[in-house]
């Protein structure tokens, strides 16, 4: 993987020099780079993606970043994507499945032909963003975050890593589709695996967490599926586990810092950074249409140490080495 990293800087470096003056040319007008995103949650993308493209050579005088949040609305999300494409950018950065279905949608409706990447989305081409991974076509291309694939690799690292667990809830969208198609593998792994699962629709309920503590026992245990909604509930989501004394498992390194057990999938900042190579490859003239969408460069497995002390279950210790532990000073270390 640092093979293709490196060989990949090489070449974006070679291509500026001879085929793209606009780096190194002050005189010139900075390159607009439209950036949009559903809400604050999304940050550590975007500063992942300055990185990137700092390491690649775009200094600050290069590149303006026009950044334009819905504030965690869906409503707002769609006047936020109106006012970007008023200031036509050059090229715009989705940073996320919400964000890039919504802005292709617009952009039909409005014939508008700006090249797009999607800075991490699951399942792109099943969604209906791209044609196919290794020749996109259109004006889309970027990162697939892979997280619908993982979600029954999920489950059944969950249940090897807390081997008491004796079923899961698994919290899912309906209304979207990344969502409903995680729950599918979600559900193929638990009949191989001879697992027990409960399914439950977030849009279904403002208040499904005060219905699901109901429902809750001993050794039961919570999954969380791709989709906005439950990204955006994760410190209500490790408050709960917390309270009920459930250990959860999601996507996300900021899951595992807000109070859920643990993670495994690529992280926010990763798939940012990632991102600057398909922004760098756009803009030294190559179309989206045929840029191959990649797969994560990084999946982390994080186990929050002292969650998991409060919660004073057992891991397996066939597994933890595989883990990162974050908290790693807090009481109870031993496995």
């Amino acid at each position: 993987m640092k093979i293709k990293w490196y060989f990949f800087i090489l070449t974006i470096m070679v291509l500026s020099i001879i085929s793209f003056p606009f780096i190194g040319n002050k005189d010139q007008k900075p390159l607009k780079i439209g950036i949009i995103m559903i809400g604050d949650s999304r940050y550590e993308k975007l500063i992942g993606l300055k990185k990137g493209m700092k390491e690649l050579g775009y200094d600050d005088w290069s590149t303006e970043f026009l950044v334009k949040s819905g504030r965690d609305q869906e409503a707002t999300l769609a006047s936020q994507i109106d006012d970007l494409l008023n200031e036509k950018p050059e090229l715009i950065v989705a940073l996320g499945g919400i964000e890039t279905l919504k802005l292709k949608e617009i952009m039909e409706k409005k014939n508008i032909q700006i090249p797009v990447v999607f800075a991490g989305v699951a399942a792109p081409k099943e969604i209906g963003l791209i044609k196919d991974y290794r020749s996109p076509g259109g004006l889309f291309t970027g990162i697939n975050n892979y997280h619908t694939s993982l979600s029954g690799k999920r489950l059944e690292i969950f249940r090897d890593l807390v081997p008491s667990i004796s079923r899961f809830h698994i919290l899912y969208d309906e209304d979207i589709e990344v969502s409903k198609l995680s729950l599918e593998n979600v559900k193929a792994a638990a009949e191989r695996l001879s697992l027990e699962i409960i399914p439950w629709n977030v849009s279904d309920s403002k208040n499904f967490l005060s219905e699901m503590k109901h429902e809750i026992q001993v050794n039961d245990a919570i999954l969380v599926m791709p989709g906005f909604k439950m990204e955006s509930l994760s410190k209500e989501i490790a408050q709960f586990s917390k309270e009920n004394h459930v250990p959860a498992m999601g996507l996300y390194e900021n899951e595992t810092e807000d109070g859920i057990l643990a993670s495994y999938g690529t992280s926010y900042f990763d798939q940012g950074y990632q991102s600057a190579r398909f922004v760098s490859s756009i803009i030294q003239g190559n179309s989206p249409a045929d840029i191959p969408v990649e797969m994560p460069d990084n999946i982390r497995f994080i186990v929050n140490q002292k969650v998991k002390s409060e919660l004073g279950i057992k891991l397996n210790k066939d597994i933890i080495h595989l883990a990162e532990f974050i908290n790693p000073n807090a009481e109870g270390m031993s496995q």
